[in-house]
C-alpha cells in the first residue's frame, strides 16, 4: 500500500466516522454500545474490505482517483445526510436512494451506482429495525433507480427512475408494513423531492469536479462555447477537421458500446491547443507554411505545444477530466515523422524522444479510438481515390503501426473491437465522400420558360 493509498484510507474512515455521529447526534442526541459495533464491526470491514475493492476495479477510479472519490463520497454523504432528516422528521417510508443511485449513475455508470446503492442500503439497515427487510427493500429501489438511469441523455427523462423509484417502494411497503394511508404520499414527496435536488445539484456537481453526466456533455457540445468560437474563428480548418474527426469517432463508439457523447464533444475540443498558433499546422495553411523557416526541433516543440496548451485551456474553462485526457493522449507518444525525417535529413542527429509527443499513450477504449480517427483523417485528405479497397488498407495499415509502436498497450479495446471500429469508420468516410450524379446542361432559356409556366 503506497503513501496515497494510507492517507485516502484515513480520509475515508474519517468521512464516515463523522457522518455515523452526525446520525447519532441528530437521531437520538447520544453515542451508543450499538452505534460504536456496527461502525468498527460491521460497516467498516464492509466499507474497506468489499465495496472500495469493487469500486477500485472501475478503471476510472484508477484514472482519476481524486475526482472520482470525491464526487462518489460527496453524493454518498449529501445522500445520506438527506435521508436521516427524513428519517428524524418523517418516518420510515421518507427514505428513498433515489439521489444517490440516479446521480452516481448519471456522472459514472451504471456499476457504481449499483455500488452505491448497496452502501446506502447497508448503511441505513443498520439505523432502521428489522436490518434484513431493511436492507432488501432500500438496495431493491437503488437498484431500479439506477437502471432506469442508463443512457439518460435530457434532464426532463430524469423523471423515469423517479416513477420506478416510487413505485417500487410502494410495492415493497406494501409488501412488508401494515398498510397506511400516509406512508404513500410520504414515499411520493419523498422521491419527488430527491428527483428536484438531483436536477438542481448536478450542474454543479460536475463543474466541481470535472466528472460531466451525458446531459452535462450534450451541454457542453454546444458549438457556441467560447473555445469552439475561437477554434473557428482562429483555425477554421482545425475546425472543419474536428466537426469529421467527430462523425468519425461517434459510430466507432456506438459499435463497441463506448461512450459516444463523451467521444463526439471531446473531438469538438481535441485541438482547441491549435487556436493560439493556427498557421503551423497545414489544415490551416493557405500556401505559405512557416515551418520552411525554422528548424525540425523548434517545429516539433511548436506542435508539442498544441497538446501542452489545449490541456491548460481545459482546465481553465472547467472542461470535463476526461476530454483533458482525450486532448493529451489522442497523438499518445507518437513521433512526428515528417520533422525526424527532416531532422535525419540534415544531419543533425537529434535523439527521437525530441521529436515524440509528450502523451501519455491512450488510457481507456475512447482515447484509442479518437486516436485511429484523427489518424485516418489526416490520411485520407491525402487520398487521390477514395474507395472501399484503399480505406480499408490504410486503416489496417495505421492499426499495425499503433501496434508496433505500443500505443494502444493500455487502453483496453479488444483485437475484436479494433476489427468493428475499423469497419464502422470505412463505412463512415465512404458515406462522407460519396459520388453524386453530374447534372446535364439546360439552356437557361428553356428554364425561364419552364419558370414562367409555373409562376
Amino acid at each position: 500500500m503506497d503513501k496515497n493509498e494510507i492517507y485516502m484510507n484515513i480520509f475515508l474512515f474519517f468521512n464516515f466516522f463523522l457522518l455515523q455521529i452526525f446520525t447519532e447526534i441528530l437521531l437520538w442526541h447520544n453515542f451508543t454500545w450499538s452505534f460504536l459495533f456496527n461502525f468498527t464491526i460491521i460497516f467498516m470491514p464492509f466499507w474497506f474490505f468489499i465495496t472500495q475493492y469493487l469500486i477500485k476495479k472501475d478503471k476510472m477510479f484508477n484514472l482519476h482517483p481524486a475526482n472520482y472519490w470525491l464526487s462518489f463520497l460527496i453524493i454518498l454523504d449529501l445522500g445520506i445526510i438527506i435521508n436521516i432528516f427524513s428519517l428524524k422528521y418523517f418516518s420510515d417510508p421518507s427514505i428513498t436512494p433515489l439521489f444517490v443511485a440516479v446521480t452516481i449513475t448519471l456522472m459514472m455508470n451504471f456499476y457504481l451506482g449499483f455500488l452505491s446503492s448497496l452502501v446506502f442500503a447497508f448503511y441505513f439497515s443498520f439505523l432502521i429495525g428489522s436490518p434484513l427487510k431493511t436492507f432488501i427493500s432500500l438496495f431493491i429501489i437503488g437498484l431500479t433507480s439506477a437502471y432506469l438511469s442508463k443512457k439518460i441523455y435530457s434532464r426532463v427523462r430524469i423523471v423515469i427512475p423517479f416513477l420506478g423509484a416510487t413505485i417500487s417502494q410502494i410495492i415493497i411497503y406494501l409488501i412488508y408494513k401494515d398498510f397506511e394511508y400516509l406512508a404513500i404520499p410520504q414515499i411520493f414527496i419523498s422521491n419527488l423531492v430527491q428527483m428536484l435536488f438531483v436536477l438542481g445539484v448536478l450542474p454543479y456537481l460536475e463543474y466541481i469536479t470535472r466528472i460531466y453526466s451525458d446531459i452535462g456533455l450534450l451541454e457542453l457540445g454546444n458549438l457556441n462555447h467560447p473555445l469552439l468560437r475561437k477554434l473557428s474563428l482562429n483555425a477554421s480548418g482545425t475546425y472543419y477537421h474536428s466537426l469529421i474527426i467527430a462523425n468519425l469517432v461517434e459510430s466507432a463508439a456506438e459499435s463497441i458500446n463506448a461512450n459516444p457523447i463523451l467521444l463526439r464533444v471531446g473531438a469538438y475540443f481535441h485541438d482547441i491547443g491549435k487556436s493560439l498558433r493556427p498557421l503551423f499546422f497545414t489544415e490551416n495553411q493557405r500556401g505559405i507554411n512557416p515551418h520552411d523557416k525554422i528548424n525540425p526541433k523548434l517545429s516539433a516543440l511548436i506542435l508539442n505545444l498544441h497538446v501542452t496548451k489545449g490541456k491548460e485551456l481545459a482546465k481553465k474553462y472547467k472542461l470535463p477530466i476526461l476530454i483533458e485526457d482525450l486532448i493529451v493522449q489522442h497523438h499518445g507518444t507518437r513521433i512526428k515523422r515528417y520533422f525526424f525525417h527532416k531532422n535525419m535529413e540534415s544531419n543533425e542527429n537529434l535523439p527521437p524522444d525530441l521529436f515524440k509527443y509528450p502523451g501519455p499513450i491512450p488510457q481507456f477504449k475512447e482515447a484509442a479510438i479518437l486516436m485511429i480517427a484523427d489518424n485516418i483523417e489526416a490520411i485520407t485528405r491525402s487520398m487521390k481515390e477514395i474507395n472501399k479497397k484503399n480505406i480499408e488498407e490504410k486503416i489496417d495499415n495505421l492499426i499495425q503501426d499503433l501496434f508496433f509502436e505500443g500505443q494502444l498497450d493500455d487502453c483496453g479495446l479488444t483485437l475484436g473491437e479494433i476489427k468493428k471500429i475499423a469497419h464502422s469508420m470505412t463505412e463512415t468516410i465512404l458515406n462522407m465522400n460519396h459520388s453524386r450524379i453530374s447534372y446535364p446542361e439546360i439552356p437557361k432559356e428553356l428554364l425561364k420558360e419552364v419558370n414562367k409556366i409555373e409562376n
